[in-house]
């Protein structure tokens, strides 16, 4: 007789195998399940008792997220621990994107911040939740493999040492003055606010994104880009649906790459805002 394990119909089994090679399944030989967060209303009659593990792997992507993925997430959590509070969550992801929805979903608010190597805890008022989060260190000792990644790319030192993906985005072309500056609108996204510039220079146009440290001083009147629900007729939900002639002037320059950023970072959090206004439009 043979052991092995077989994944079969979102379990996995620890199965045996008769003289014949055939192999032979029982549910009291279930090791594992799998979850699909996107068909959670099909788990939701299910008990699952013996669980006290889970494992989110790959939670960080560089690609869009679910609708309301955190919240699909706990749902799953709670079909799975019911009643019971003994049950541990690992959620695993490389660091393929400094935006994920759950890091703000979770409170999760230093780990843009960390430094490789280091872990934060996070509670939750008198709960008795923990949540640490080990963002983890480069391995110092070179690997074999890495001979195949010494390339001069920076977007390949994510898979040698750790360090967060990012793709290289066009930053500011020209110095520019604030008479420059045609009209400002922002962006409101990940906790963050971003100052929008259509700026003229000697005939050439451009917009140029970068941090806002401060609050909107005009936010009934100036042009605001937000995923929130908002009835004030200055925002937008969505930067691909324009619904005026200056909104679809603002549109021209991200249709026609005339669009320049602070730093990798704001491109980043930028083109997260626009992928999920694209999946919308």
């Amino acid at each position: 007789m043979f052991t092995g394990v077989h994944y079969w119909a979102g379990k996995f089994y620890l199965c045996n195998y008769n003289e014949a090679g055939k192999a032979l399944y029982s549910d009291l030989d279930v090791v594992a399940f799998t979850f699909a967060l996107s068909d959670g209303e099909h788990d939701k009659s299910t008990s699952f008792p013996s669980i006290s593990t889970i494992v989110f792997d790959e939670f960080l992507t560089g690609r869009l997220y679910l609708n309301d993925e955190f919240v699909l997430f706990m749902n799953t959590v709670s079909t799975i621990v019911r009643k019971r509070d003994d049950v541990k969550i690992y959620m695993l992801g490389n660091t393929v994107s400094k935006f994920c929805p759950y890091f703000n979903e979770m409170g999760l608010k230093h780990i843009t911040k960390m430094e490789q190597g280091s872990i934060d805890v996070y509670k939750y008022g008198d709960s008795k939740l923990t949540v640490a989060v080990e963002y983890c260190a480069t391995v110092k000792t070179d690997k074999k493999s890495n001979k195949y990644f010494a390339f001069d790319n920076p977007k390949l030192e994510m898979i040698t040492g750790g360090a967060w993906e990012l793709d290289i985005y066009p930053h500011l072309p020209y110095k520019y003055k604030p008479q420059n500056v045609l009209f400002s609108y922002f962006i409101e996204f990940d906790s963050n606010i971003f100052q929008c510039e259509i700026i003229e220079l000697n005939g050439t146009y451009f917009t140029f994104i970068h941090v806002k440290t401060t609050d909107i001083k005009e936010p009934d009147t100036d042009l605001i880009y937000s995923l929130d629900f908002n009835p004030m007729l200055n925002y937008n939900r969505n930067l691909y649906n324009p619904v005026n002639k200056l909104q679809e002037r603002v549109l021209w320059f991200f249709k026609t790459d005339r669009v320049f950023y602070q730093n990798n970072d704001v491109g980043d959090t930028v083109s997260n805002f626009l992928k999920i206004c694209k999946r919308g439009s």
